[in-house]
């Protein structure tokens, strides 16, 4: 027996759900540093620049490792940016202060950006390895943040261990696993089997979008957020040409990719926008949902979602299908906001998504290494959707009063808002969908999932 394709898997799986911790980005205000609020401040705003300049290293990560043509290569890189976070982790608690921590955070994001590009070009074309990939990544996306935050409490607490993000540092077992199982693969890694070689244009067009997509996410959240003493009207307007512009970019960069590759893209945007409003609630220290119940739904419903789209007939496999199901999030969401904040309404909420995610995810593989790369890391950078989903809805007005006195929103405000935040993703979902109606057959290049 040959045991070194399901030790490439775990490899995989481990090193994808490594690369999304890092990259994990909460909202919350659970802050994990004591400092003052201009320290605070400039510590919020590293979080999202390191996750978007990671989506950039990431492309280009792969494309180095594509010209190499080397697994073994890719799988020493995978080890050692395992080796550097886990120095990181040991470097947090003696920081000195917030700009160490800072350095720090950029350290581990630009790290992860790495592994993930290494990961990819390591298994990109075998499709068990690529699937056990997108798992790691996809749960890590839904459910990294799960055990991190203090739960059923009332009020938002302020932990005294220091931290490069805001649900903390990766767990050791997790460090020492995917260096473990690196080092393995790359010392058992065959000669004859190379990484994708690498397609020039399709390379630079990944490589723009990730650029593209990146800066548009960096600057168009920061615009949302700095709304959030505005009125609601300027609100909104500002969030729905800010989601306009995401989703046009993204189909103008899926158009110019080879084959349906691009659908990957659309794919992890919908899938993006289903799971944000679920992510606040399950990153919400009242949430008094057990965490291993959590994990278990989110694990086990997507591996179920994934298995159920490699057993339809290639021809016959729509990412739309799972992006239907995924909506059912964002339309409960837009009748009933607060429907399923906690309790075995949250277990259904995350399973429905789970299942969703993973059929869609599984069914829109790409066959080319930077087109994955770009889609998997794509939900960690989709800082509008995150954005436009808690600003409006957390949103603070003047009531006409001097600058010093701040009211919160009306109760009919906050509800309105509330509602349009599962009409905004459900619209964005919907696009998605729209958008991928020409799907047929396997995307051109890929391996099989059969």
């Amino acid at each position: 027996m040959d045991f070194r394709e399901p030790l490439s898997a775990a490899a995989a799986l481990a090193s994808g759900a490594l690369a999304g911790f890092v990259l994990t980005n909460p909202r919350n205000r659970a802050w994990t540093i004591n400092a003052s609020d201009r320290e605070i401040d400039r510590w919020i705003s590293s979080q999202p620049t390191g996750v978007v300049v990671a989506l950039v290293l990431a492309v280009i990560a792969v494309g180095g490792l594509q010209r190499s043509g080397s697994r073994r290569v890719s799988w020493l890189l995978a080890a050692a940016c395992a080796v550097v976070l886990i120095g990181a982790r040991w470097a947090v608690p003696g920081a000195g202060g917030v700009d160490t921590l800072i350095a720090l955070h950029f350290a581990k994001t630009a790290t992860a950006g790495f592994l993930l590009g290494a990961a990819v070009a390591a298994v990109w074309g075998r499709w068990v390895s690529q699937l056990a990939l997108t798992l790691g990544v996809a749960g890590a996306f839904l459910l990294a943040s799960v055990q991190k935050l203090p739960r059923g409490d009332t009020a938002y607490v302020e932990p005294a261990s220091m931290s490069t993000s805001a649900i903390g540092e990766p767990p050791q077992w997790l460090l020492i696993g995917v260096l473990v199982l690196a080092l393995a693969s790359a010392v058992l890694a065959r000669s004859q089997f190379r990484v994708q070689r690498p397609e020039r244009k399709t390379l630079l067009t990944a490589l723009v979008g990730a650029l593209g997509l990146a800066l548009l996410n960096r600057l168009l959240g920061a615009w949302i957020d700095d709304q959030e003493f505005g009125e609601p009207l300027t609100v909104w307007l500002i969030v729905a040409f800010s989601l306009a512009v995401i989703l046009g970019v993204t189909v103008l960069i899926g158009r110019r990719l080879p084959g349906i590759d691009g659908h990957f893209l659309l794919a992890a945007t919908g899938v993006t926008a289903a799971a944000v409003l679920v992510l606040d609630d399950l990153r919400t220290p009242r949430v008094t949902t057990p965490a291993p119940a959590l994990l278990a739904v989110g694990v086990v419903t997507l591996a179920a979602g994934m298995a159920v789209a490699v057993r339809v007939p290639p021809k016959r496999r729509r990412p739309g299908w799972g992006l239907c199901v995924a909506a059912v999030v964002p339309l409960v969401a837009t009748i009933s906001p607060d429907f399923g904040n906690d309790g075995v309404a949250l277990l259904l909420r995350l399973g429905v998504l789970g299942g969703g995610t993973g059929f869609a995810l599984a069914s829109a593989l790409p066959g080319s290494a930077p087109v994955a790369v770009l889609g998997l890391a794509l939900p960690f950078a989709s800082l509008v959707f995150v954005a436009a989903t808690t600003v409006p809805r957390s949103r603070v007005v003047y009531s006409g009063a001097p600058s010093e006195h701040r009211l919160p929103s009306s109760p009919a405000s906050t509800a309105a808002s509330d509602h349009l935040a599962g009409v905004a993703m459900l619209l964005v979902v919907a696009f998605c969908v729209y958008s991928l109606r020409e799907r047929h057959g396997a995307p051109e290049g890929t391996a099989p999932l059969t």
